[in-house]
């Protein structure tokens, strides 16, 4: 089997030629003119979805032997080399698997320079076995001769490379493929906490089969994690899916979870298949698992032993490879310790993420509010910019509401502000959650010891501290306006219960 590789650019399908109101093949119906192939899968960044989808529908239509298929490509900027290169290496190894001892051709005249440059260096090296194929316009070629050339990778010109992409992939800057992730995905963040939450993302998105708990305030970036961890996996070319556990009706979950046989319940009046079968080979997002009642957690848990799904309606069991994020606001141990969840299904997410709250990563918020306003402007070609006293009582404001609330009180504020600065006197608080504080402390009643409570809250500050200040004990003593000697007491009597 023949198979052609190649990004769609923006001179496909078609190109005006010399004379008024006719056109000429692009590039890759160029290629695929002089070239028989079997297969051609067009990488499709977001930007070029409709030259895509005319470039496959002339192929199919001018080759009818040759199926063409689109492979999504979600990267915001076409020039990134690292996100380039893990998108052509995701999408390779899932039609390598399905085409075993095919033989691959590579088009390079689609697509940025930098597509270019990977697509070169992953044939040069090895890595994607395959011939690298130019197309050269009409008007530098002459009649009868082909428009299509070889480029012969091992001509002495050539650079040899002695080692593998892969090689230099694996030992890359953790730092870089952290921020570069963070860059395609719009994660704003410096905060050592909120640093700390996306290397443990980062890490946990590189053992394949290794499920994740999210655990965070409303608000505060759950999903946006789950995203970042798809991008980082080795399933990113395959489907990340969401299902909110509290939004569908508890006789519904389950159908919708696993899948339903036509006749098992009132209204199912075909088969389905569920979230776990939709999202097989790829990532499964379910949020707000706390919500999930306890008939369900019984059976999810089966799934994430055994990888296997039985749908409503049938004793068949059926094997599914789904990778689980899960997400909460909800105290799972408190949970746990009331019999509303599950301990072994706990047990079962056995890497945990603590993403931290917007009050706990304060220094963030100039930069997520210039961000925020920056994607408003462009949206809406408007000048708006923040004073530095409206940055400044942005900092100062408790965020009940965390990143989310950020958002709406920084769009609200841009669209209803007269002048192209906006002042604090412009900022537009939800005044119904500025008295939120409150709302979380308990409620006084016989048992509850205030004494106690207090030290909880003063133990939870000064390891917020700590972690803000990087375990530096002096540092953490100027946050909470404490002598170093007292955090010194604290890590040492934390030792000793350890102990």
């Amino acid at each position: 089997m023949n198979i052609l590789l190649t990004f769609t650019g923006f001179h496909d399908p078609f190109v005006p030629s010399g004379l008024e109101g006719q056109t000429t093949a692009g590039p890759i119906l160029t290629v695929v003119g002089e070239r028989n192939f079997d297969q051609v899968y067009l990488f499709c960044t977001p930007r070029l979805i409709e030259r895509s989808e005319q470039t496959r529908q002339a192929i199919v239509e001018r080759y009818p032997k040759t199926e063409a298929h689109i492979l999504d490509v979600p990267l915001k900027d076409p020039t990134n080399y690292l996100g380039i290169l893990r998108q052509i290496r995701s999408h390779f190894k899932t039609i390598s698997e399905n085409h075993p001892g095919a033989s691959y051709s590579i088009s390079v005249s689609s697509g940025t320079p930098h597509m270019h440059a990977s697509w070169l260096l992953l044939a040069a090296s090895g890595e994607i076995p395959a011939k690298v194929l130019q197309s050269t316009p009409p008007e530098f070629v002459s009649e009868g001769k082909s428009r299509v050339k070889e480029i012969d990778l091992a001509q002495p010109d050539f650079p040899t490379i002695t080692r593998s992409l892969r090689e230099i992939h694996d030992t890359s800057d953790e730092e870089a493929e952290i921020s570069n992730a963070c860059r395609e995905l719009g994660i704003i963040g410096r905060d050592p906490a909120f640093l700390k939450a996306l290397r443990e993302a980062y890490i946990y998105a590189s053992y394949d089969n290794v499920h994740v708990l999210l655990l965070g305030e409303t608000g505060s970036g759950k999903e946006q994690f789950a995203k970042f961890i798809h991008a980082l996996s080795k399933r990113a070319a395959r489907p990340l899916l969401t299902l909110n556990c509290s939004s569908i009706p508890e006789n519904l979950l389950e159908s919708q979870l696993f899948g339903h046989k036509r006749g098992s319940f009132t209204g199912a009046a075909s088969d389905q298949i569920g979230k776990f079968k939709a999202a097989d080979g790829g990532i499964l997002f379910l949020d707000e698992l706390g919500e999930l009642p306890m008939t369900s957690q019984a059976k999810l848990l089966r799934v994430l032993d055994a990888g296997e799904i039985e749908p409503v309606g049938t004793n068949k069991p059926s094997k599914v490879d789904v990778k689980v994020i899960a997400a909460t606001n909800r105290d799972i141990k408190t949970m746990i310790r009331e019999g509303t969840f599950r301990e072994d299904l706990y047990q079962r997410f056995n890497s945990t993420i603590k993403i931290p709250s917007l009050n706990q990563r304060k220094s963030d918020i100039p930069s997520l509010a210039l961000h925020l306003l920056h994607g408003w402007n462009n949206q809406y070609q408007k000048q708006r910019r923040f004073s530095t006293d409206a940055i400044a009582e942005l900092t100062t404001h408790y965020w009940p509401g965390n990143v989310r609330e950020l958002a709406k009180v920084v769009k609200l504020s841009a669209m209803l502000c007269s002048k192209a600065v906006i002042t604090p006197e412009d900022l537009r608080f939800d005044e119904s959650l500025i008295e939120s504080p409150s709302r979380n402390l308990p409620e006084p009643a016989e048992g509850f010891s205030l004494m106690s409570f207090l030290e909880e809250i003063k133990r939870q500050l000064i390891e917020r501290a700590l972690v803000k200040s990087g375990n530096v004990q002096a540092k953490a003593a100027r946050m909470l306006d404490l002598t170093p000697q007292a955090i010194n007491q604290h890590v040492k009597a934390g030792k000793s219960k350890r102990t």
